[in-house]
């Protein structure tokens, strides 16, 4: 269940997971996330929050931070937490990522920090960027962690993801009753996500964190991806700072490994697949997804798969490309009259000994020329391969006469069937009300040989 934030009092700390169903609102601050349009015109200035709140933060100091390590250049000691200043934070950087180079005199008076950095979690997404006014980035203290302690202790540290709030205020949060799309809904209009990558602090009320965002498919330049999921973010290497007040939450998002065949991952309320390089323009930017099925298509949580077993094949086949070619098989058998079970009852229950047996059997048939026609039926079936186009708004010829489905019988077990909506041309006498439902084969599309 995605988590909503504001109506919780706890909040966990870093390196733990949220077992609520719901995350706290940290402060009433918002961020500042560039658009699509600024993105794909290579120029972004990100701006932090306009407004403050009564927050105690503890900064715990990184040895990389200036000033030997042991001190913020503002003189705050970043230990003790004693402080209660209201945070006022207003305009102070500009961010460019990746930077426009400025010549002559320009160049000479420009006050930037220039650094390079790619996302902990893709480093092969390293980007330059850039940061003004750099004299006063470069002057703050580093460190690891960022502690909140009003009302509660929450402690944000380098490496974390994060809700950062779009809004100020934040509008009330959905009931408690509300669906988990209602509640995705509100986390789309109302947060952003965040990686973060560094914390550097002024003082104990000025403490910015420089980001690399997440996004919504909603929010990429060339939008929402016919694979994307509800519930997918897209990592990037798009460098920001915001200010830590604007932070909402912690974030839960897994990510999702699709070279890894042996389904025991479990994503949790949001996950991540592909990642978005602003060095580049257009679909490009977005990294390749495996493609899966003899369709060539891809893969979202919303879709069901089911991989073929058979040695030198393991290919992964959608599940609308399996009742579509149990379908045209039994449409084939349809047209001429002969439409029965492909499995009949008294073999549905065989043990794995007998079908061996049987697959040595039809073998030998094979080499003395004597295949059954129901097989070479069968092996007659080319389901469509990448890039084949369908005519648009063309129906399949079975449409409103045959109908198939596969059903979940046990764990990992799985049926297919057809079911006959209406009388052949030699059953018309014999119809009776209720249709037929005839079980079939269910073969993987690649090698023919049995899924179920």
């Amino acid at each position: 269940m995605p988590l909503t934030p504001g109506d919780s009092d706890t909040e966990v700390p870093s390196g733990l997971s949220q077992k609520a169903g719901r995350r706290r609102i940290a402060s009433e601050m918002a961020g500042r996330k560039r658009t699509a349009s600024e993105m794909e015109d290579d120029a972004s200035t990100s701006r932090s929050a306009d407004t403050g709140s009564d927050t105690d933060t503890d900064l715990d100091q990184s040895s990389e931070s200036s000033g030997a390590g042991t001190r913020a250049a503002s003189g705050a000691d970043g230990a003790d937490g004693s402080e209660t200043i209201e945070a006022d934070v207003d305009d102070e950087f500009d961010v460019q990522c990746p930077p426009r180079p400025r010549r002559g005199k320009q160049a000479a008076a420009d006050d930037v920090f220039e650094g390079t950095d790619a996302p902990s979690l893709a480093p092969q997404l390293e980007v330059d960027y850039a940061i003004r006014p750099g004299s006063k980035w470069k002057s703050l203290g580093v460190f690891r962690n960022a502690k909140f302690k009003n009302p509660t202790v929450v402690i944000y540290t380098v490496g974390q993801i994060v809700y950062i709030n779009r809004h100020n205020p934040v509008p009330p949060p959905p009931p408690v009753d509300a669906s988990e799309e209602e509640r995705l809904e509100y986390d789309k209009a109302n947060f952003w996500v965040g990686l973060i990558a560094e914390i550097r602090a002024e003082n104990h009320a000025k403490v910015y964190a420089r980001v690399f965002w997440f996004y919504w498919p909603e929010e990429l330049p060339m939008g929402r991806q016919p694979y994307h999921g509800r519930q997918e973010l897209i990592l990037s290497n798009c460098v920001d700072v915001v200010e830590t007040h604007s932070i909402a939450s912690h974030a839960e998002v897994s990510h999702w490994d699709e070279n890894d065949d042996s389904n025991q991952n479990f994503l949790l309320e949001r996950y991540w697949r592909q990642t978005l390089d602003v060095k580049i323009r257009g679909h490009n930017a977005l990294s390749k997804l495996r493609t899966y099925c003899i369709c060539g298509g891809y893969d979202t949580p919303q879709v069901e798969m089911y991989q073929c077993h058979t040695v030198g094949c393991g290919m992964w086949n959608h599940e609308a490309c399996l009742v579509k070619d149990l379908e045209r098989r039994a449409w084939k058998q349809f047209k001429q009259g002969r439409l029965t079970h492909e499995v009949p009852e008294k073999m549905q229950d065989k043990r794995f000994t007998q079908k061996v047996g049987e697959t040595l059997g039809h073998i030998v048939n094979l080499g003395l020329g004597r295949a059954e026609a129901k097989d070479e039926a069968d092996s007659e079936v080319t389901p469509a391969a990448k890039g084949t186009k369908k005519l648009k708004g063309k129906k399949n010829p079975w449409a409103g006469k045959l109908k198939g489905k596969i059903v979940k019988v046990g764990e990992d077990i799985h049926q297919a069937y057809v079911t006959q909506l209406v009388p052949t041309a030699s059953s018309k006498l014999a119809w009776q009300s209720e249709p037929n439902v005839w079980r079939m084969k269910m073969s993987c599309l690649k090698c023919r040989q049995l899924l179920d």
